[in-house]
C-alpha cells in the first residue's frame, strides 16, 4: 500500500517507529481500535493533528537512513509524528527529531520511505534492501 501526504506541526517532527513515542491512548485506542493498526495518515481526535505510518518491508529490525541515522523498529512500522503528539519522550532517541515547525511530506511505498522535512532535509529509508 502506498501512503503519502503532508503533515503540519508548530513544533517539529519525529521520524521512526511510532511505538516508541505515541502514548497508549493514541497508539492503542486511536490507531489500534479506530484504525486497525493500518497504514495511512490518521487524525488524533483530541488535537486534530495528523500522523503518518506505514509498515516496513520485513517487519522489525534496524534500518539505515540516507543520512546515516539508524531507525530501530519493534512494531514493524515507520512513521512521521508531530512533536505535539509525542507522549513518550524517552522514546525520541530511537528515531530522528527535527525541531523545526512547518509542513513535512511523508511517502511510503513498498518498504521505501521518503520524508521531506521543513528544515530542507530529504530523508530516505529503504527497508526493502
Amino acid at each position: 500500500m502506498s501512503v503519502s501526504g503532508n503533515i503540519p506541526s508548530r513544533k517539529g517532527f519525529y521520524v521512526g517507529d511510532i511505538c516508541y513515542v505515541l502514548g497508549d491512548e493514541l497508539y492503542h485506542n486511536v490507531w489500534g481500535k479506530w484504525y486497525g493498526y493500518k497504514d495511512g495518515i490518521f487524525k488524533d481526535p483530541k488535537t486534530h493533528l495528523h500522523f503518518a505510518v506505514a509498515g516496513t518491508a520485513y517487519g522489525d529490525g534496524c534500518y539505515l537512513g540516507n543520512d546515516g541515522s539508524e531507525f530501530p523498529v519493534d512494531a514493524g512500522v515507520i512513521g512521521l509524528v508531530p512533536l505535539e503528539l509525542v507522549g513518550k519522550y524517552d522514546g525520541l532517541e530511537y528515531g530522528k527529531v527535527v525541531e523545526v515547525p512547518g509542513i513535512a511530506y511523508f511517502k511510503s511505498e513498498g518498504g521505501k520511505f521518503e520524508v521531506e522535512l521543513p528544515n530542507g532535509e530529504d530523508l530516505l529509508i529503504d527497508t526493502e534492501g
